[in-house]
């Protein structure tokens, strides 16, 4: 009873008191200092927040620049031919893939310098080989002329003359393949595609060989239903093209050759050309290698004892690669067949 009588008032006085205190200035000061702390609070948090990301930031980047400049310094040092890779010395986002990148094509750099290596050493020998081809028929025109010089008789001196000349015929057959390997490598040389007939090319280039032809016992055959047939191409390499075919079988084949004409049929519904194929039969086809027959240089019998450079079918696979056209070979048995893709008009 006693305490609740003391405790009453003390009650009412503590809240007259707080009631003061709210309604005084004194504490609304209060009040705003801790408010304004709260604030400072927060813009200290978010410059801290801001401190901490751009240091983040720097120190990303230091390890980028550190990492780049390690890697412009391997690559300044290292040695064309060496096989050192570059490595990566961190996990940075798009560094691992970045040296990949460089990897390959430091790889594919390689793989180009070892296949110019390759070509250069191919056509060297090639060359050298064109050398002795040119060299002995060139020498036995000299020997004939020198004959000739100090033969008496009319009729052996005629004779020898006509060796001399058709020994200096040869070399000038090689030059000119050569020649035209040059020029149909040569992505300068001015092609004019336009609307050509098939069948008057095919047939003039035939009927010009015709004796060769009859020589041999062969009847070539020309298989091609429709004879209006027209395709985009450059007159004149076309029948280089047709013309060294033809040459390549009368060399290398043992039997007729027979030239068929088809359509190559159709692609998203239109027609996609039409193809030349040229076969006839080889007496040894284990010796041909259909993959390289259109290398410049390449020759089926290695003794190099039949006529040609080497040539004709590496100048018939520029010309058609020029117009746009496909040259492929096949073998199945004994017959070998070169295909021509022409582009359709």
């Amino acid at each position: 009873m006693m305490s609740s009588a003391f405790l009453e008032p003390l009650y009412r006085w503590l809240r007259s008191v707080a009631e003061w205190l709210l309604a005084s200035s004194t504490m609304g000061s209060w009040v705003g200092v801790v408010e304004r702390f709260r604030m400072v609070e927060g813009i200290v948090v978010a410059a801290l927040l801001l401190v901490g990301l751009g240091l983040g930031a720097f120190f990303v980047c230091v390890c980028y620049a550190t990492e780049l400049g390690r890697q412009a310094r391997f690559l300044a040092r290292r040695e064309r031919l060496s096989n050192a890779r570059l490595t990566c010395g961190s996990r940075l986002p798009g560094m691992v893939g970045m040296v990949d990148a460089v990897n390959s094509e430091i790889d594919a750099a390689d793989a180009e310098r070892v296949a110019a290596l390759r070509a250069a050493d191919e056509f060297s020998r090639g060359l050298s080989a064109l050398s002795h081809d040119v060299r002995t028929p060139l020498t036995g025109a000299r020997g004939y002329l020198q004959l000739a010089r100090e033969e008496s008789d009319p009729a052996r001196k005629d004779k020898q003359l006509a060796a001399a000349d058709a020994r200096l015929a040869a070399m000038s057959g090689l030059l000119d393949e050569l020649f035209s390997y040059a020029r149909a490598a040569d992505p300068d040389t001015p092609l004019e595609l336009g609307t050509v007939a098939l069948r008057p090319v095919l047939e003039q280039v035939l009927l010009g060989h015709y004796p060769e032809f009859e020589a041999r016992g062969w009847e070539p055959a020309l298989d091609m239903e429709d004879s209006t047939i027209e395709v985009t191409a450059d007159r004149e390499a076309l029948a280089r093209i047709v013309e060294n075919l033809v040459v390549n079988a009368l060399r290398h084949g043992s039997g007729p050759l027979a030239v068929r004409v088809r359509p190559a049929g159709e692609k998203d519904g239109e027609k996609s050309g039409v193809v030349v194929e040229f076969s006839n039969p080889v007496a040894d086809p284990s010796a041909i290698d259909v993959d390289r027959l259109f290398e410049r240089f390449y020759q089926a019998d290695a003794s190099r004892s039949t006529a040609g450079s080497g040539l004709g079918l590496s100048v018939a696979a520029k010309l058609a690669e020029a117009q746009g056209m496909t040259l492929t070979a096949r073998l199945s048995a004994s017959t070998l067949t070169c295909t021509l893709g022409t582009v359709p008009n």
